[in-house]
């Protein structure tokens, strides 16, 4: 039977269909690209105001300088900026994004709980599932942070980009979190016969406070202040190397049982409190440290002069800080009276959390246009970028950095001036965190950025070889249930008023351990209980 030529009535209305649905795609992209064209010299021809939530804290006039317009120009865009106070961020965000007031982009303190009732609500905005291919550099940055992966898969897309910590210079492995050094003052060490090491217990460190509370070498008198920590400084470096478990993103483990437990329980955990609690009656710890907000603990040391011993982190960044503050405020060269060191628990091992690659998340309004998102992202893109990178973290090339004729990254700052002095509020690299950089940064001496590294591998090293680390936890951390987010405690504030209550610390410790077993029971069962 010969086939006819004619088209049937179903394959014209076929084709009709396809014309019409590729036409709609064919408008979708042009209208998806509208507000992005570009003239013939590739410049954005529209400019866009694009508003962004910020803990800068910006005075008139910072803005007006050659970086800042580089970017706005590059991008053709103005930021409109929204002010967060940083002890208020966290309770700001939440109110801006449940009332759908969220600025277009926002950083914000990732919590999973709240991260997956936001994207269930339509609070967060849906990326194009073809993201990737569009912005690769972002896309090679998210994948390091292993949480965006294990989103898509939960939620079957991209509503948010966790900002990878290291992309291109992950300075150990196991990668342990940056915190649990310290600094303490070298010369007083001198003074009072304290042995300078790279590692100290927590007691050790409690022995140099006591000297030099005792024979005050730096002529303090009165405002002295032993061991300058705030209350998180104290959990991290008194409590912590006690207990790898006492802190809130490890507090619900796995133990050697295959069980899951709560580690504010555990005796280890005693063992931390009985050493702050003893710091804190022999007046090592300041009698108001635990109302210190920022960076209050740590200005006793670099501004001040009145301390011994303070908590600085492991980035060489941190170093650099307590350096400028020290020529600046107090006329010393921190080379000669600072060490750094690793705080190790009473029994000599190291302890700490294994960190994973992310922290925080960059957020999208569920009302940003089209062409805001994707102008965004192109920024995004290309401050993720090698080029982007280089500028973001040293500036101009030929004005204040270079290269030498063996291909060594050489700063051209001016002696004592940072890329902040400059140029305040670098806002734009809002993605790849600046812990990955500073590893390799010039403009940071070299002998910080060695030390930081040195104690990065000699923390990876003593956690394999009988430290313990804390094990970052996919399972516990992507686990969301009424039972686990009831069970969140502020363990800074619980620890200290545990620490500041009269009458028997042990005894104290173990009636609010069971006071919390109503809400800590469910969810070590729930936990215990999951397939």
């Amino acid at each position: 039977m010969e086939t006819s030529k004619k088209l049937s009535w179903k394959s014209v209305l076929a084709i009709t269909m396809c014309v019409v649905m590729l036409m709609a795609t064919a408008c979708s992209k042009q209208e998806a690209q509208g507000g992005n064209e570009k003239d013939s010299n590739g410049a954005y021809k529209d400019k866009l105001k694009i508003s962004v939530a910020s803990t800068l804290q910006l005075k008139d006039g910072q803005l007006d300088n050659e970086f800042h317009k580089f970017w706005m120009d590059k991008f053709n865009l103005d930021w409109d900026y929204n002010f967060v106070e940083w002890d208020s961020w966290g309770e700001k965000l939440r109110l801006w994004i449940n009332s759908g007031d969220l600025p277009d982009v926002a950083t914000w303190n990732y919590i999973h709980g709240d991260a997956m009732n936001y994207i269930d609500q339509g609070l967060f905005y849906k990326f194009p599932d073809d993201w990737k291919e569009r912005w690769p550099n972002v896309a090679a940055a998210y994948k390091l942070t292993g949480l965006g992966d294990k989103l898509e898969e939960m939620k079957g897309g991209t509503y948010l980009l966790p900002r990878p910590v290291y992309y291109d210079n992950k300075p150990a492995d196991p990668l342990t979190n940056q915190i649990g050094v310290i600094a303490l003052r070298k010369d007083w060490a001198k003074a009072v016969g304290f042995e300078l090491k790279d590692v100290y217990t927590t007691k050790e460190l409690m022995t140099f406070a006591k000297l030099v509370k005792e024979k005050d070498p730096g002529k303090v008198g009165s405002k002295l202040v032993p061991i300058s920590y705030n209350a998180a400084d104290a959990l991290t470096n008194i409590i912590m190397p006690n207990s790898e478990h006492a802190k809130v993103e490890s507090a619900f483990y796995k133990g050697d049982d295959g069980k899951y437990h709560w580690g504010p329980a555990d005796p280890e955990t005693l063992t931390g409190l009985k050493l702050m609690q003893e710091s804190y009656k022999e007046g090592l710890l300041n009698p108001e440290f635990y109302t210190w907000k920022n960076n209050e603990g740590n200005d006793n040391f670099r501004v001040k002069g009145a301390a011994a011993v303070t908590s600085v982190g492991g980035l060489a960044s941190f170093r650099t800080d307590v350096d400028t503050n020290m020529k600046k405020n107090l006329n010393i060269e921190s080379d000669e009276v600072v060490q750094t060191a690793i705080v190790l628990g009473e029994d000599g091992k190291y302890r700490n959390l294994e960190q994973a690659n992310f922290w925080s998340a960059l957020i999208f309004s569920p009302n940003i246009s089209t062409e805001k998102f994707e102008r965004v992202m192109d920024l995004l893109d290309y401050s993720t970028s090698k080029d982007g990178q280089m500028l973001l973290n040293m500036g101009f090339e030929g004005k204040d950095w270079k290269y030498d004729d063996n291909k060594e990254l050489v700063s051209l700052l001016p002696k004592g001036k940072t890329l902040d002095d400059l140029y305040p509020a670098r806002f734009e690299g809002l993605y790849l965190l600046g812990d990955d950089f500073s590893m390799i940064n010039p403009a940071i001496k070299k002998e910080y950025r060695d030390r930081a590294v040195l104690h990065f591998k000699e923390k990876a090293k003593l956690g394999k070889e009988g430290g313990r680390l804390a094990e970052y936890d996919w399972t516990v951390q992507l686990y969301d249930s009424k039972v686990k987010n009831q069970a969140t405690f502020d363990y800074e504030k619980e620890y200290t008023n545990l620490i500041l209550q009269s009458g028997d610390l042990e005894a104290n410790w173990k009636k609010w351990v069971d006071s919390k077993q109503s809400l800590v029971q469910p969810v070590l069962d729930e936990l215990n209980n999951l397939k």
